[in-house]
């Protein structure tokens, strides 16, 4: 999504007087004008990065029937989103309370393929709708997570499947967790089940300095599968006996 695009889609949801009594806010429309000004060069990077999750759910047929996203957004994304959402006034971000916004998100994600790209035998992979969401406030983060299922059950055993996490415009940065793999399997899966990574082809550390606000040398055509080139290959199978 666009940084236009974020600001009208926050503007419906909050009335005039939270925007003009949260400063947070306004900074925030600072920033929009900011990057619709920005020449097209250096609005290519992104503005929103995502610490990325994901756990296969695999049957006893060694079927994948879909996937469990844990989502954790970034300090200014968080700061920005949670803007008039504690609505007691308790200091604290309930389930209930962030359930407005955790339903805003789930239902635009299908617009985005769910930022979720697979092929299995040159055929694409198609979902169904989320399921299972939540959107939680866990230090000082919001950590969204949901089950994306797919419509038809694939078979891994020696059977391939591949997938990314990843925008294809680069608008949004999914990055894997520094300390852990980023991509596994549920509990119970078989141990006969494995998953290869290939690594990005561009380095993630890259990430680092385009958040620290260096100009990204892509124009919007280029851009357009920007996000591909920073996203790992995940490769999903179960061996034969």
């Amino acid at each position: 999504m666009k940084g236009i695009e974020i600001f009208s889609l926050y503007l419906k949801r909050m009335n005039k007087n939270q925007i003009y009594k949260d400063m947070s806010f306004m900074v925030f429309i600072s920033v929009c004008l900011l990057i619709l000004l920005m020449p097209t060069k250096v609005s290519a990077h992104p503005h929103v990065f995502i610490e990325s999750e994901t756990k296969l759910l695999v049957n006893s047929n060694y079927e994948v029937t879909g996937f469990r996203h844990r989502w954790k957004f970034d300090d200014g994304y968080t700061a920005f989103a949670l803007v008039g959402m504690d609505v007691n006034k308790d200091g604290k971000y309930s389930e209930y309370e962030l359930e407005p916004l955790a339903k805003e998100n789930i239902e635009s994600l299908h617009q985005f393929d769910f930022f979720t790209y697979g092929k299995q035998k040159n055929r694409k992979l198609e979902f169904n709708q989320p399921i299972d969401s939540v959107l939680t406030y866990v230090n000082q983060a919001l950590v969204l997570e949901f089950t994306l299922p797919l419509k038809k059950p694939q078979k891994i055993l020696a059977n391939p499947l591949k997938f990314g996490i990843y925008d294809p415009e680069f608008f949004i940065a999914f990055m894997e967790p520094k300390e852990k793999s980023s991509v596994f399997f549920a509990k119970g899966t078989s141990r006969q089940c494995i998953v290869e990574k290939k690594k990005a082809g561009a380095d993630q550390t890259a990430l680092i300095e385009q958040r620290l606000g260096q100009p990204m040398d892509l124009t919007n055509e280029e851009n357009r599968g920007a996000g591909a080139l920073f996203a790992p290959t995940f490769t999903v199978s179960c061996l034969a006996n």
